[in-house]
């Protein structure tokens, strides 16, 4: 059975002719993030471009669009608490087939995650430093 290597969203921001696109992606770890920012010019390479407020909140709106998409569509989801931690585990109820799932991770701690330990029978979710807070994830099969 394949895998599911990663999933994009193309937006659209903005009044003709001031038009802004961008794609939203989630890869195959679960990390959500944007790429391909294009003004009516063209691709925004330019580390001095200004990119206007409202394109950025809509950005913003766009990635949260996505987790919550891909939070309907997962076959199992959750949150776990975090109390000065730098590990918790997700066990299944149902053992997986194999581990070609994918788990994507969110928090509103600035605190990058990751994916370890991936087993049939469920995964570790590990953060790069110890801290207090939740963690939402969804697995998709």
């Amino acid at each position: 059975m394949p895998a599911l290597a990663q999933s994009e969203f193309v937006y659209r921001s903005g009044v003709s002719p001031a038009i802004y696109t961008f794609t939203i992606v989630s890869d195959s770890l679960g990390n959500v993030s944007v790429r391909d920012i294009q003004d009516p010019y063209g691709f925004i390479l330019s580390p001095y471009t200004l990119v206007p407020q409202s394109v950025t909140a809509d950005i913003n709106a766009a990635m949260s669009q996505v987790e919550s998409i891909l939070a309907l569509t997962s076959a199992v989801n959750g949150t776990l608490s975090f109390t000065d931690e730098a590990e918790k585990s997700v066990a299944f109820a149902t053992p997986t087939a194999d581990t070609s799932y994918r788990v994507q991770v969110t928090t509103d701690a600035f605190v990058a995650l990751r994916i370890i330990n991936k087993t049939t029978a469920g995964f570790t979710v590990q953060a790069a430093a110890t801290f207090t807070g939740t963690v939402g994830y969804d697995v998709f099969i």
